[in-house]
């Protein structure tokens, strides 16, 4: 993937050694940083040559991870940088249409592609964030060209290397976080329905698991921390989520303490 100047990636991984070589290979051609995140002690994940290992204290977080990747990549004195999951896999001319995306909408603060599973379903093109009800929702209606929305995922996101996540999300919602700060300072985060990616979603942390509950409901409701009247509201919508999911039952307990994690906020 040569020909594309001003832009590093950062890819975030932890522990599906199985799947970086993918996503590596998706953006060959690029500056890529690694932030490897996988628990204090364990081997190395091996890398292609060129490409750069920072190598975290171990379980830190993924906002915590990009951070230190985009920090890298403005030292480097790229900026641009494509944050991107070790699940992800950006298909063929994904990263240059949203390079063009964003030179085509300067008010663009960051861009996204549609994201897909690996059968072609529509995964995400979007993400509605209802300021009254505090309802989120992703979006699967592709739209014809490119849309500002509410925010964008950070499976596969493109955005300056200046930016900076907020690392008291540990583990969901720092990306709707980012998007929605861009909103407060009068950027979009645009939507290119002509960028594809490909996603693994959940390959790390299962969606239905206890952690992953507990730290959605958590990223949730500290989203709404200046609105707090909105903390019952949002814990019932993870409660019907969870229902409507058919559980499991211990994701009830994720609930009670991701509900416990935020109540100093």
């Amino acid at each position: 993937m040569g020909g594309i100047a001003g832009l590093g990636v950062v890819i975030p991984h932890h522990s599906r050694r199985d799947l970086l070589p993918q996503a590596l290979a998706s953006v060959s051609g690029l500056p890529v940083w690694v932030v490897d995140d996988a628990p204090a002690g364990a081997e190395p994940c091996p890398l292609p040559d060129g490409v750069a290992r920072l190598r975290t204290a171990g379980e830190l977080g993924f906002a915590r991870s990009c951070n230190l990747g985009l920090a890298a990549v403005q030292a480097a004195g790229l900026p641009m940088a494509l944050l991107l999951n070790d699940d992800a896999a950006p298909q063929p001319g994904c990263v240059q249409a949203l390079l063009a995306a964003r030179q085509a909408h300067p008010e663009a603060g960051a861009a996204g592609p549609v994201l897909v599973d690996g059968e072609g379903r529509i995964e995400s093109a979007g993400i509605r964030v209802h300021r009254r009800s505090a309802r989120v929702r992703t979006s699967r209606h592709v739209p014809a060209a490119a849309t500002a929305v509410d925010a964008l995922s950070g499976a596969c996101l493109l955005l300056d290397s200046g930016e900076r996540l907020d690392e008291r999300y540990r583990f969901g919602f720092e990306d709707i976080e980012l998007c929605l700060r861009l909103r407060d300072r009068g950027s979009t985060s645009l939507l290119v329905p002509g960028a594809r990616c490909t996603h693994s979603g959940g390959a790390t942390l299962s969606r239905r698991s206890r952690a992953a509950t507990r730290h959605a409901l958590a990223g949730h409701l500290m989203l709404v921390e200046q609105r707090r009247w909105q903390r019952p509201l949002v814990l019932g919508w993870a409660l019907l989520q969870v229902i409507r999911e058919g559980g499991p039952r211990d994701r009830l307990a994720g609930l009670w303490e991701g509900w416990g994690d935020t109540r100093g906020f």
